[in-house]
């Protein structure tokens, strides 16, 4: 186990530093350390509270157990902090950013994604990392005094899990990236094909993202009744699987995504009962935790000068294994007929209400029906020279919404039954 702390000062002021001068400890008496205030800020961000009202697989409130952006989120940090803090890594940094890893989803999930993403095709795209980034650089309203949450440098680098853009859309859009981007990575060396690199810290929170997904998602589809572990040691399944995770993994083989199918089943399966009881699930889950979480190990340059000097090891059979029990999820849950129709609803939802909101944004803005947007965003787009720009505030003004805030605004603008204009939106 490397003790990365003994040799590498993970306070320096380069890395703690923020975009804009704030008071060095807090108010008097604060003891904490900088990344520790990151996660408070985090955490007390409007942001991070609509969380718990966004899609993680399911829909959210269809369940009082099954999981929400928020609830995956705060997993995501707990296991971040056990990679970082086994490693001599600041626990409280992975734990930042991980809790601030999925503050730009929009709502419906990845679904909404895809969809924001096909509507924001000519003015730059969309993408939930480089909304993350945006919101803690410039939309959050934390203070009067500056924009966004102003978290540390480290911090951001630990969110931006695609330094080198993703699906064709940059890791930040251009006016962010032009406001932010030569601050953030200031100093920094790009590799030969002039792509940026990515912290040690972002290595930490996407590994434990990927576990976080593999084994949680799987967790909600068993317990939801979408599936049934003795699904798992089917011929089919096995078909589906493998299909699904090559696409990821290429070169993975039908014999070992069958062995990893009857190694989970083996793990559920107590020989007696249909399904299998929430104790033996939770075994099963804290199981695999244990071991991605303990395989890892952290390589480190003789000289670190900077958080890009170190790497995460993940073994290969370990990512590969996660993978499989991704395609799990992605193959045997979200292909589901009950999910597709949903999905579909999501998909349907975000356009309508982007094409019907991006016409009003570029109509005149003093007619009385754009008061369907609220005031504050009318005022901005008021400030908008171009229809690029007035869409990423429409954008910004979308992804904003929890599943039930899309939904409900959706029905009131398409919706053929009158409603009350004094019922909230």
């Amino acid at each position: 186990m490397l003790a990365a702390d003994a040799v590498y000062d993970w306070f320096n002021a380069h890395d703690t530093q923020r975009r804009y001068p704030t008071e060095a400890t807090g108010a008097e008496g604060d003891r904490r350390d900088p990344y520790e205030r990151d996660r408070a800020r985090v955490i007390h961000s409007s942001a991070f509270r609509r969380l718990q009202g966004k899609s993680q697989i399911f829909a959210a409130g269809w369940s009082g157990y099954l999981r929400t952006r928020v609830t995956h989120a705060m997993e995501v940090a707990q296991i971040a902090r056990a990679i970082a803090t086994n490693h001599g890594l600041p626990g409280s940094l992975a734990e930042a950013a991980a809790l601030a890893h999925d503050l730009g989803h929009p709502p419906f999930g990845h679904n909404g994604e895809e969809a924001l993403n096909h509507c924001m095709r000519p003015y730059g795209g969309f993408e939930g990392n480089a909304q993350t980034f945006r919101i803690l650089s410039r939309l959050e309203p934390l203070t009067t005094r500056h924009p966004g949450v102003n978290v540390t440098r480290a911090t951001l680098l630990g969110v931006l899990k695609y330094p080198g853009g993703r699906g064709g859309v940059p890791a930040m859009y251009e006016d962010d990236a032009r406001h932010d981007g030569g601050w953030l990575y200031e100093g920094v060396a790009r590799g030969e094909n002039g792509e940026l690199p990515r912290s040690v810290i972002c290595q930490i929170m996407d590994w434990a993202d990927d576990v976080a997904y593999s084994l949680h998602d799987l967790e909600d589809g068993i317990r939801s009744g979408l599936l049934s572990h003795h699904a798992l040691v089917t011929v089919e399944a096995t078909e589906r699987v493998t299909l699904r995770a090559q696409r990821a993994l290429p070169g993975i083989e039908r014999d070992f995504v069958a062995s990893v199918l009857r190694s989970l089943h083996a793990r559920l399966d107590d020989g007696l009962s249909i399904t299998p009881s929430a104790p033996r699930v939770r075994e099963m889950e804290g199981s695999y935790v244990h071991r991605f979480v303990t395989a890892t190990s952290v390589e480190v340059t003789d000289e670190p000068r900077t958080c890009f000097d170190f790497r995460l090891v993940v073994p290969g059979e370990m990512r590969t294994e996660c993978a499989v029990l991704k395609a799990v999820t992605q193959e045997l849950i979200l292909r589901d007929q009950r999910t597709g129709v949903s999905a579909r609803q999501a998909v349907g939802t975000v356009t309508e209400l982007f094409e019907l909101l991006l016409d009003t944004a570029n109509g005149d803005l003093d007619d009385i029906r754009a008061a369907v947007l609220p005031k504050e965003t009318r005022d901005v787009l008021a400030a908008c020279s171009s229809e690029g720009a007035r869409a990423r505030v429409v954008c910004d003004f979308i992804s904003d919404m929890t599943d039930a805030g899309a939904g409900e605004y959706h029905r009131r603008l398409f919706g053929a039954p009158q409603s009350s204009p004094f019922a909230p939106l």
